[in-house]
């Protein structure tokens, strides 16, 4: 039982460790768009940039975000088996 709580643990730490991974990564996505939006202002003219900015924050941010929410949903559910309410 004991072995079984330690890879439940185990497993809860390496799933923090991705969503911290993932935040992260949508946190460096965000600084390039202000990248884009700043280099926008002073060229307003460049087509492909203000295409690109239309679609922001664009699919990997919408994946990383999905996947850290899915993943502290797991989390959660980990931690209420780990840690029952006491009646």
């Amino acid at each position: 039982m004991e072995d079984s709580r330690e890879n439940r643990l185990q497993s809860v730490d390496r799933m923090l460790d991705e969503v911290m991974v993932r935040h992260f990564e949508m946190a460096a996505l965000l600084g390039e768009y202000r990248d884009l939006l700043t280099d926008l202002e002073e060229r307003p003219w460049d087509r492909d940039k203000r295409r690109l900015v239309r679609v922001l924050p664009g699919a990997k941010y919408h994946v990383s975000a999905t996947f850290a929410r899915e993943h502290v949903k797991r989390i959660e559910g980990e931690l209420r088996v780990l840690f029952p309410e006491e009646e």
